[in-house]
């Protein structure tokens, strides 16, 4: 969803350029807080009344805006939207962090009280992420023939890649050629908010990373140091949409269409696989996927635990067969 700068209220883009010029944030991070911020002014306005639209919202009527307000579009988010409790959460999160900078920007706010200060956080389901199995991971990395596409080069690439390094699909998209090391097997990727940092790939992504190159140096005659990693049919740097169709395809391919995986998916793959066959180290994998805080590392303690499988393994009643009566 893009944004509608031409219909938002002054307020809201200038809450929005500071999200993008100060903070860093992606595009995509600013239009889905640009997106809950809307529905939210929406719901208000219909609650409430107020018989201006959404783009004449000034900071008087928002200053309005109090802690019933955020109770009552929590409740609308659950019982008429069917929202879950990621999503409220995430909603209330945009509105909390917008009043925190509204407060502070405004001096008319100055003297007021967030609205959602008192407002708890909604208690989050916990997901074990869906991945791939081993035996899936391997055969997937292989899946792209010139049966089946024009690009089985680059697209093998770049599902071995993502497999490899847990990396985000905006880092991969972002990838120059200059930005990788085969010497030492890594990339400098930019994460969120802009932040630098390396991964590391396999001897076997290595060589599907250079038989692409390969063919691109074939196809191009000379290739620059600092254009895209992974190109489109026309040449330019390779768009979301365009690895989203890829994964989509090598799901088809392998028979998995109908099991809701997605290209996030080979993140959570990576990530599981390294949690499961490799280490438990918690600090570790937050590394690996360049997460900010542990807490969003630790879903993937709940896929399995090889300490716990262990222990179980050794409980005296794990063979224990009952006598059959005589």
């Amino acid at each position: 969803m893009k944004i509608d700068w031409n219909n938002n209220p002054s307020i809201l883009n200038n809450y929005l350029n500071y999200l993008l010029g100060v903070c860093s944030y992606s595009i995509d991070t600013v239009e889905a807080y640009n997106s809950d911020l809307r529905q939210f002014f929406n719901f208000v306005k219909t609650y409430n009344q107020i018989p201006v639209s959404i783009k004449q919202f000034t900071i008087f009527i928002l200053l309005k805006i109090n802690k019933d307000d955020v109770i009552a579009f929590l409740v609308y988010l659950n019982f008429s939207k069917n929202n879950n409790p990621y999503t409220r959460q995430r909603k209330l999160s945009a509105i909390r962090s917008f009043y925190k900078w509204l407060l502070y920007t405004y001096p008319a706010g100055r003297q007021k009280e967030n609205p959602t200060k008192t407002i708890p956080n909604i208690e989050k389901l916990i997901r074990i992420p869906r991945h791939l199995n081993v035996q899936q991971a391997k055969e997937i990395q292989n899946i792209f023939t010139l049966e089946n596409t024009k690009f089985p080069q680059r697209n093998n690439a770049i599902i071995s890649l993502f497999l490899n390094t847990g990396m985000r699909v905006s880092e991969l998209i972002g990838i120059n050629l200059r930005d990788i090391s085969f010497k030492n097997n890594t990339i400098i990727v930019y994460g969120k908010g802009n932040k630098e940092r390396k991964v590391y790939f396999s001897n076997s992504c290595k060589q599907k990373l250079l038989d692409y190159i390969n063919y691109r140096t074939r196809k191009e005659k000379v290739i620059d140091i600092s254009s895209p990693l992974f190109v489109n049919r026309f040449g330019k740097r390779i768009g979301i949409d365009g690895v989203e169709y890829i994964c989509l395809s090598a799901y088809k391919l392998m028979g998995l269409s109908d099991c809701g995986y997605t290209t996030h998916t080979l993140r959570h793959t990576a990530a599981t696989l390294m949690y499961i066959y490799v280490t438990e180290d918690i600090l570790l994998i937050k590394n690996f996927l360049g997460h900010v805080t542990v807490t969003s590392t630790e879903i993937y303690t709940h896929t399995y635990s090889k300490k716990l499988k262990e222990a179980v393994d050794k409980h005296p009643l794990n063979n224990f067969e009952i006598e059959k009566a005589a």
